[in-house]
């Protein structure tokens, strides 16, 4: 049986806020994203790994969160030896590729994909092959970026976006022709609707601006990281000018799917789109203003932290329903290995298949999201707490109560207990993230039981020392009523460091 093809859509700086299938009320047209919805489910409870691009995307790449990976902030390698998801898929038989924004550092390292084609923001400077696909039609052209006033100066097919629509078209239709019998496995990042907000012309005019929600405002302050991050970066624009720009992010929403619709009515002329399962997210989101921000940073808000999450076209999960099960952009490694039947952990990552069920084998108690270590946030289905180490500051919001999160209601007595379990759980990914080191014979039933919790695959691929080493430690146990069993997992792994074990095997 042939298995399926796997195709993950990414965007760049996406907010959920601006898509219909997030925000009814939204008047921008998004009808291929709906399609992807139609046939799918879309999670409601999406946080992102880091709201920052490549660390959030390095995430993507290793299911491992930031503190793991190390590639914390952007144009900073990840720590060595490091497995990523595309050299993953090789090794399950799939053809692999990206087109686009891949955004990995270093920029000319491919990170196992076989093949691309990309755009990398001006960062891979004249050896860009977007540019040199402008410069050929345009030879004054010095960057990737034209445009002026919110509107891109080319046409739409000379448009960065479009030009990686049509890369992803052309390896889709040679490989539907050269090798039908191999699944593939194709990443599509698109950077609208990141900054510049150059829009195609082609598309003004095709949200009302008069229907687009206003920035949102706050009386109270925010935290001092907050404070000087936004002091820093967000220049002060007037009302009429932030509105400007938020119809050019909507329009460039509007690029997108028509740039999806290109790539999805490919995979239907090619006979590939029943075969193929689709992932639709993003890195992270963008404040568009509210709380007078701008793009992304420190901020522990909905409008930058929840990203899309739509799993599509799988005959394995429900269509056109909406989950609210926790999940993150880190679990787009381990979705797309349980697509190609590969069933070994993947860092931190869990099946989005799973997540989308009725009933997940593997769900979870909190999201948590880190923006290096100027900010820790945690998130369930009610709260969102953000910590900012070493200022004794943090954010608590309840975002049924206070969606808009304007009220911060950390420090108050009647709080104090929803944010110690908070703060516990911050210990414990902090932990889960540099690495889980605890001998066997302190690893109790207890700490088993709430590890496997962050680790679902656990023991594999956890560095095992000194289990309980004798008979008699073991009767030790019994006599003080206690399990003298709880190292029995220890007799099926690799034993790194020992005194000796209580049952007969070769040691490593």
């Amino acid at each position: 049986m042939k298995r399926k093809n796997a195709l993950l859509i990414l965007c760049d700086q996406l907010r959920t806020s601006f898509l219909n299938v997030y925000n009814p009320d939204i008047p921008i047209p998004t009808p291929h994203i709906d399609e992807l919805a139609r046939r799918g489910v879309v999670f409601t409870n999406c946080v992102t790994a880091s709201p920052v691009c490549a660390p959030a995307r390095a995430s993507m790449l290793t299911g491992r969160y930031v503190s793991d990976h190390g590639a914390w902030t952007n144009n900073v390698p990840g720590r060595a030896g490091l497995e990523f998801l595309p050299q993953r898929m090789n090794q399950a038989g799939y053809d692999t590729a990206v087109f686009g924004c891949f955004d990995h550092y270093p920029h000319d390292d491919l990170a196992g994909f076989q093949y691309a084609k990309l755009m990398e923001g001006g960062l891979l400077g004249e050896h860009e092959e977007y540019l040199q696909f402008l410069k050929e039609r345009h030879p004054e052209v010095t960057s990737i970026f034209n445009g002026d006033d919110l509107a891109f100066t080319f046409p739409e097919d000379e448009f960065y976006d479009y030009w990686t629509a049509t890369q992803a078209i052309d390896y889709l239709t040679n490989h539907a022709m050269q090798r039908p019998d191999t699944p593939f496995y194709a990443c599509v990042s698109f950077l609208s609707p990141h900054s510049p907000l150059y829009p195609p012309r082609e598309v003004h005019g095709t949200v009302d601006p008069d229907k687009l929600p206003k920035p949102l405002s706050r009386e109270e302050g925010m935290s001092p990281v907050t404070t000087y991050r936004g002091a820093l970066v967000t220049p002060h624009k007037p009302l009429t000018r932030q509105m400007q720009e938020r119809t050019a992010y909507a329009e460039l929403i509007v690029e997108i799917d028509r740039q999806i619709g290109r790539v999805l009515d490919t995979l239907k002329k090619q006979g590939l789109y029943d075969d193929t399962t689709i992932i639709f997210t993003a890195d992270h989101g963008n404040m568009l203003e509210d709380f007078g921000l701008t793009t992304k940073g420190p901020y522990p808000y909905r409008s930058q932290l929840f990203v899309p999450m739509i799993l599509s076209g799988d005959s394995s999960i429900r269509s056109g329903i909406y989950s609210d099960s926790l999940v993150t952009n880190l679990d787009v490694g381990a979705t797309l290995l349980d697509i190609a039947g590969d069933t070994r952990s993947f860092g931190c990552s869990r099946s989005l298949l799973d997540a989308a069920q009725e009933h997940p084998r593997q769900p979870r108690e909190v999201n948590y999201s880190e923006f290096c270590d100027a900010m820790k946030v945690v998130t369930d289905k009610r709260y969102t707490y953000g910590y900012f180490p070493f200022t004794g500051y943090a954010d608590l919001y309840d975002r049924i109560e206070d969606p808009n999160e304007l009220h911060n209601l950390a420090g108050k007595p009647e709080y104090a207990a929803v944010e110690a379990r908070f703060l516990k759980y911050i210990i414990e990914f902090m932990a889960v993230a540099k690495g889980v080191r605890i001998e066997a014979h302190d690893l109790i039933p207890q700490m088993k039981e709430g590890l496997i919790k962050y680790l679902p695959y656990f023991p594999k691929d956890f560095m095992l020392a000194y289990p309980i080493s004798s008979e008699a430690e073991r009767e030790r146990l019994r006599a003080a009523g206690l399990d003298a069993d709880y190292n029995e997992f220890c007799k099926s792994q690799p034993i790194y460091a020992h005194y000796g074990v209580y049952w007969d095997r070769n040691l490593k």
